[in-house]
C-alpha cells in the first residue's frame, strides 16, 4: 500500500496487490523550525528503540516458566508461533488487499475522529481506498503503520474474556495469544510491504522522526502485549523500561561523538 494524503487519481495497486488509498486533506507542510524540533525529537526517542527490546527481553528472562515453546516462555511462544504462520501465509498466498485497506483506512479515521478532525467520506474497495480528514497531523498521518488495530481488537477481546474466566497460564490463554500473535503478523507483514515502497506519508513530517516514531510504538505494543499475555505486571515492568531507558541515554551521546 502507498497512502498519500491528496492524490486524487485513481492508482492502481502496487506489488501484492496492496492499493493505495487517497486522501482529499493535504497536511500543511511543516515550517523550517518545527522541521528542526521534529529532528531533534527523533534522535531523543532514538535509545528507547534499543531500551524497549531489552525490557522485553530482561522480562522473559524473569518469566515464572520455564522456556517450553519456541525456546520462549508459554504466551511469547505463541505469540511468535501466530506472527510466523501468517508471515508464511502472507508469502504463500495472496490475501486479499481489500482487508488490509480496511485497517488501514479505519485506523486513519480513528485517530483522526482521536485528534479532534472531521472525518467523512470512508471508502474501501479492493483496489483503493480514500477517507477525508479535515485536520491532518502526524498522529492520524503514521497511525496505520504505528497501530496495530486488528491485534489491539484482539488484546481487547482478551482482556474481557479475562474479566468472565481465567486466560493467562491455561491453554485457551495460549490460543489467545497466537491470535494475538497472528492478529500483529498481519499488521507486520503489510507495514513492512508498505514501507518498501514509496511512502508519502512518512515524508510529509520528515523520514526520520516518522521512521523512528512508528519503530518506537511498534515496540512499544510489543512490550503491552507482553505483559498482558503472561503474569507479568504493568509497574514493574514500566520501572524496567524506565531504567533500560536512562541507561541507554548515558551511552547514546557517546555513541554520537565515538567518544572511547
Amino acid at each position: 500500500m502507498k497512502p498519500s494524503f491528496g492524490s486524487t487519481k485513481k492508482s492502481r495497486a502496487p506489488r501484492r496487490g496492496a492499493a493505495e488509498p487517497r486522501r482529499h486533506a493535504r497536511p500543511r507542510p511543516p515550517s523550517p523550525w518545527l522541521r528542526a524540533v521534529l529532528f531533534a525529537a527523533a534522535f531523543a526517542l532514538v535509545p528507547g528503540l534499543a531500551a524497549v527490546p531489552r525490557a522485553i527481553r530482561l522480562l522473559e528472562v524473569l518469566a515464572p516458566e520455564d522456556p517450553s515453546l519456541l525456546g520462549l516462555s508459554a504466551p511469547a511462544g505463541a505469540f511468535l508461533l501466530g506472527a510466523c504462520l501468517f508471515a508464511l501465509a502472507f508469502v504463500a498466498v495472496r490475501i486479499p488487499a481489500i482487508a488490509y485497506v480496511a485497517v488501514h483506512e479505519t485506523t486513519h479515521a480513528l485517530f483522526g475522529l482521536l485528534s479532534g478532525a472531521r472525518v467523512t467520506r470512508l471508502r474501501v474497495a479492493e483496489e483503493e481506498g480514500s477517507v477525508d480528514v479535515s485536520r491532518p497531523n502526524a498522529l492520524n498521518l503514521l497511525a496505520p503503520y504505528f497501530f496495530p488495530l486488528p491485534a489491539v481488537a484482539a488484546l481487547l477481546l482478551f482482556g474481557l474474556a479475562s474479566l468472565a474466566v481465567p486466560m493467562v497460564g491455561t491453554p485457551a490463554g495460549l490460543v489467545a495469544a497466537g491470535i494475538v500473535g497472528a492478529a500483529w503478523g498481519f499488521h507486520l507483514c503489510f507495514t513492512v510491504n508498505a514501507l518498501l515502497q514509496r511512502q508519502t506519508d512518512l515524508d510529509a513530517y520528515g523520514f526520520l522522526f516518522s521512521f523512528v516514531l512508528v519503530l518506537l510504538l511498534n515496540e512499544l505494543f510489543l512490550l503491552c502485549a507482553w505483559v498482558a499475555l503472561s503474569p507479568a505486571r504493568l509497574v514493574p515492568a514500566l520501572a524496567i523500561l524506565r531504567d533500560f531507558s536512562a541507561d541507554a541515554w548515558r551511552w547514546f551521546p557517546d555513541v554520537l561523538v565515538f567518544r572511547r
